[in-house]
């Protein structure tokens, strides 16, 4: 037992309004690092209504406790001067994941000694990544003397996290490849990737995301940080991702001019052996990669490695196999995890979003690696609802699917043949199936594009004459219809698309949506559908028949003046009168 402090006291007073005597005294237990009692115990404190008589000295005391709080009530000193809301809003991690982290902060070396890290430096460190403030703001937040020294703190703090932290929580040294395989290579992508599912192997997708930094006054940093993609001066750092979202690996960055391609990138570092990869990785291993990768896939084929890699277009063609867009969906429903990974370095630590400060840009491996290590640490894994090895192999079976829609279409010539074009409304194919959301999302293999319908579907319906969305009244078949649409990023190009439907008696092993083939790039595939069937059947299907259907917001158009849209009335026509 010890008596509560004359600060312990007022903040009771102060957060409690109540009155605490001298001669309290408490459990040591109760107490947290600042001597004060948590918020915890506080909320189920109680008083006693009766009257204190407190002595001059006494009040003298306790009155200037209060005005010292008052002085420092605008200096966050620790994690206990925010609440929870708060505290999430300063740092990506909870309160308690913190005092953990800041158990990894170890006295770093120096000059003449050791630098030790207090808790408002891990604070202000967080706070940095988190909201990416200015030092001064930082230094006049957390109350420290100079901007300078806010740097010093967060240096500190950098490689001190750097030193333990990082090592065991990313990286090929984090985790064995037998580790990696059981926890994070999931059911669903060992039976859609491994050829042989019975012998589980390392899946990984890997892909490039870019730092923005200032310009250079050295020519060559000039020359070589610029990227002609983003059209920004950058690096580029890579990560590689498990098929749950774990962070297996952070590369250093590259500049991000044509010479440093995601290609080369992969290769220079397999070739110089940077973090033990050519121990870790082992033949069979499953790489699924993006486009920019494809000059590096026949290199790391000889190793031994299996690449999945979307299709590429041939010079003159202009669609996609039905096998090559079954194949590329296949790769795209899991390697969306290391784009999402990509956002979260965004969306969590804005420090990544904002152009990076070039002391920073030294050194921003590390700050790579200590957001990898704390995602990987202390953020859930990314779970695809309804990710099944029995979900995988249906997968399998409708990518080997032939689209015989297409097939007619082309036998018959459908897509010249003249059409009677009118507006697509909610009168037209009265008798085409009312479907739910859950059907919808199974029909696309995800959710991607049935979330994409409600713009597209605002699009068209908004535009008038040319890029309006149309139906072809001359087809009059039964449960087969044709449809034209307008591409959403040329307004030039027109698809067409040509939808096969059980309206009446649907059995339960049968489909009501039974084929489609759209014209577009990907319209082939029968492993999920384009952007153009599935906006398409998700009006006809559902929203049609909804009483309320929530679209983008469009006030903006309102706002915002355009010189290709005419307009009515003026506004100055009467000030000459």
């Amino acid at each position: 037992m010890r008596r509560l402090s004359i600060a312990c006291r007022v903040n009771i007073f102060l957060v409690q309004n109540i009155y605490v005597s001298e001669n309290v005294r408490a459990c040591v237990h109760h107490f947290d690092e600042e001597g004060l009692l948590p918020r915890l115990l506080l909320a189920g404190l109680r008083s006693i209504n009766r009257p204190y008589v407190i002595k001059g000295p006494q009040l003298q005391i306790f009155l200037q406790q209060l005005r010292n709080v008052a002085n420092n009530q605008n200096k966050f000193e620790n994690e206990t001067s925010f609440s929870e809301d708060e505290f999430k809003s300063i740092s990506p991690i909870n309160k308690d994941q913190f005092l953990e982290l800041f158990r990894y902060c170890d006295r770093v070396p120096c000059t003449g000694g050791y630098r030790y890290i207090q808790i408002k430096d891990l604070l202000t460190f967080l706070c940095k990544l988190r909201q990416e403030l200015s030092d001064d703001f930082l230094r006049i937040t957390f109350g420290y003397s100079t901007r300078q020294a806010v740097s010093l703190a967060i240096a500190t703090v950098r490689k001190s996290l750097f030193h333990r932290f990082v090592p065991e929580n990313v990286g090929f040294q984090a985790i064995t490849r037998a580790m990696f395989i059981e926890n994070h290579v999931t059911e669903f992508s060992n039976k859609l990737y491994n050829l042989q599912p019975e012998t589980p192997q390392v899946i990984v997708a890997i892909d490039a995301t870019y730092g923005y930094m200032h310009k250079s006054k050295n020519f060559r940093i000039l020359r070589q940080s610029f990227s002609l993609h983003k059209h920004r001066h950058s690096i580029k750092p890579t990560v590689i991702v498990a098929p749950d979202g774990y962070i297996l690996a952070g590369l250093e960055p590259y500049f991000s001019d044509h010479y440093n391609n995601d290609a080369a990138i992969l290769q220079r570092e397999f070739e110089r052996d940077a973090g033990i990869m050519r121990q870790w990785f082992r033949n069979g291993d499953i790489f699924l990669v993006d486009r920019g990768f494809r000059d590096v896939v026949p290199w790391l084929e000889k190793m031994g490695i299996n690449c999945w890699m979307p299709a590429i277009l041939e010079r003159g063609q202009h669609q996609f196999t039905t096998e090559d867009v079954n194949m590329t969906r296949k790769i795209t429903k899991n390697r969306w995890v290391v784009e999402a990974r990509n956002g979260h370095f965004r969306s969590l630590f804005k420090f990544f979003s904002e152009t990076i400060i070039m002391p920073h840009i030294r050194h921003l491996h590390d700050f790579y690696l200590i957001a990898a290590a704390i995602i990987n640490k202390y953020h859930p894994p990314l779970i695809m609802e309804q990710a099944s090895a029995e979900a995988a192999s249906e997968m399998i079976e409708r990518s080997l699917m032939p689209n015989v829609i297409q097939a007619r279409v082309e036998v018959d010539n459908l897509r010249l043949r003249r059409g009677q074009w009118m507006r697509l409304n909610d009168n037209v194919v009265p008798d085409f199936p009312i479907l739910t959301l859950d059907y919808l999302r199974h029909l696309t293999i995800g959710v991607y594009q049935v979330n994409l319908a409600p713009s597209y579907i605002q699009d068209t319906f908004e535009r008038e004459g040319v890029g309006e969305l149309q139906i072809d009244q001359a087809l009059a078949e039964p449960g087969f219809i044709r449809l034209r649409v307008y591409s959403r990023f040329r307004r030039a190009m027109k698809h067409q698309v040509f939808i096969a439907y059980v309206s009446e008696n649907i059995s339960e092993d049968e489909e009501p949506i039974s084929g489609y083939y759209c014209t577009c790039q990907s319209g082939a595939r029968t492993l999920g559908t384009c952007a153009h069937v599935a906006s398409i059947v998700w009006y006809l299907s559902y929203a049609r028949h909804q009483p309320n259907v929530k679209y983008p917001d469009n006030s903006l158009l309102n706002a915002i003046r355009d010189t290709n849209n005419a307009f009515e009335g003026n506004e100055d026509e009467d000030l000459e009168n």
